[in-house]
This record gives C-alpha cells, structure tokens and sequence, in this order.
C-alpha cells in the first residue's frame, strides 16, 4: 500500500456514518492543536495548517507531509491519528518527546516497539540514536517504511510483535494504532523478545505501545531489565490491559519494581516527577534506581 492510497476514505469511516461523532471529533482536534504547547503564540496558523490537512485528506485523498522535529519529517494521513498528530503540533506528544530530547545522546540504542508510522523512532533517529523501529501490523509497516526513506537517520524497521517469548501470533490490521495481537487476525506475524533483538547491548530507551500487551514485552526484556541495561522506559498506561490481559498496570509496576525501576510521568516541561498512585493515566516512564530484589522473578 502506497502513503499516496492511505488516506482514501473507507466506507465505513465513522466520520461519514455517524455526523455527530464527527462533529464530535473534530471539536477534540480543534482543542488539542489550540491548547497544545507547542502551539503557543501560533494558534491560528496551526488551525489553518489543520483546515489545509483535512481538506486535502477527505476531499482529495492524499496525505500532507508534516514536519517532525527540527529536519525530520512524516506523511500525515487522515484516519490515522498517530501520524495526523504530527500535523497538529511538533512535538506531538509534548511532555513525553521533551523527555527523550534530554536523555537521547548521540549513538545510543533506542528500540521502539509498536513503532506504528515511526513518530518515535524518527524522533530519536533525529536525536541521533540507532534505532530499531518494531511494528507488526502490515498496512502499518509500509507506512514505517515511507516515513523511514524519507529521513536519514539511522532506522532499522523490523515487521514483528514483541512478547514474552519467540513464536508467531496473529495480528490485526486496518485499525490504525490499535492493530493488536488476536487469535482472528488477519495476518500471521513472527514474536520476538526484546532482550533477543538486543543482546548484550545497553538500552538508552524503550518505547513500548502495544494497545495493553506491555507486560508481556516487559517479561521478554528480562535479561536487560535485571542488569539495568535498559535506562529509561516509557509505557502506555491506559485501561486497554483490562481488555488485553484482564488488568490494570499494577502487574507491570511490580514486575519493574522488581527489577528495581521506580515510576515517573513528566510535567510540561518534560522533568520526570516520581509517582505512587499506579491507576490509569497518562504514558509512564519507568527508569533503575535501586538495586533488583535478591531472588525477583519478573
């Protein structure tokens, strides 16, 4: 699949079937690149860039590329939120993207995993790190791939799932950043461990958003995890682990905890600020601060 056929309208977009949810939708896009920081001081022209965007994605088809960084860029497409964000602000995920700017150095390993059209692993490419960009979902892929020629840096992409332990799973696919593992997928996708496709090599940063399967990518990264070799974390931490794994992340906090990670969220201005309250929320990062527990099973 060609970016230039990705922002075709399928005809069950809920955008057309239902006027309200769209009406609905395009009100949240309105706020978030209104209120977005990195917006601030330029509020119009970021809604005449949106305008600009949409029309040219609904009504002719075709995607607009969208500045990422400071000399990086993407194909942003209408329908699909990860790379449309793109389009609305730059950074798009502000507090979180902030975060990797300060730790990022140049050289280091950054592994990306649920990379989806490659926002995180160009951003950390940019920042100079070797990157390895794992995303599973095929229609997902190709766009990875686009976006990777289109930048310079140093982007490995890999058509994988991470998990627990090696082997192949079905995989979901024309859903955007929510493709997932599912017995009735679509596609058959091979497993990998993180610890397999790092080795013995120190992690400057993990990224991982697999729509609430982060447990099990953390249980394939034991190895890194018990030696401290992988520095920083950053997890999605929303309620899709109730429906993935039936619960919420107070697994995932314990199995770092053993493993001698303590928690963060970032505030606005990208600092870390330790956190206790394990409930749903926001993108966690997780980094080593103590020593592992004697005898911890993660």
């Amino acid at each position: 699949m060609s970016v230039r056929s990705a922002g075709a309208t399928p005809l069950n977009d809920p955008s057309i079937a239902q006027p309200r949810e769209f009406a609905g939708h395009a009100i949240k896009v309105i706020q978030f690149a209104w209120t977005h920081p990195a917006n601030k001081g330029s509020q119009a022209r970021a809604l005449v860039r949106l305008a600009r965007f949409q029309v040219r994605g609904r009504l002719f088809h075709k995607p607009t590329l969208a500045r990422l960084g400071e000399r990086s860029r993407i194909w942003a497409v209408v329908h699909r939120r990860g790379s449309a964000k793109a389009l609305y602000a730059n950074p798009p995920d502000y507090p979180e993207m902030l975060v990797w700017r300060r730790h990022i150095q140049p050289g280091d390993l950054f592994v990306d995993v649920g990379a989806n059209v490659g926002t995180y692993s160009i951003w950390a490419g940019e920042l100079g790190a070797e990157t390895i960009a794992i995303e599973p979902a095929v229609d997902t892929f190709e766009l990875l791939q686009e976006n990777i020629r289109l930048n310079r840096h140093n982007v490995t992409p890999l058509r994988a799932a991470a998990g627990s332990s090696a082997g192949v799973v079905r995989f979901t696919e024309g859903r955007d950043s929510v493709n997932r593992i599912d017995p009735e997928g679509t596609t058959e996708v091979p497993v990998v461990t993180v610890d397999s496709v790092v080795g013995e090599r120190v992690v400057a940063g993990l990224k991982i958003d697999v729509e609430g399967f982060e447990i099990d990518v953390l249980r394939g990264a034991e190895k890194a995890l018990a030696e401290h070799r992988i520095q920083l974390i950053q997890l999605e931490w929303n309620d899709t682990s109730e429906s993935a794994v039936g619960s919420d992340r107070r697994p995932v906090a314990d199995l770092l905890s053993s493993c001698g990670y303590g928690l963060y969220r970032p505030d606005v201005t990208g600092t870390l600020q330790p956190i206790s309250d394990h409930g749903f929320g926001d993108d966690v990062f997780a980094k080593p601060e103590a020593a592992p527990a004697v005898g911890a099973n993660p």
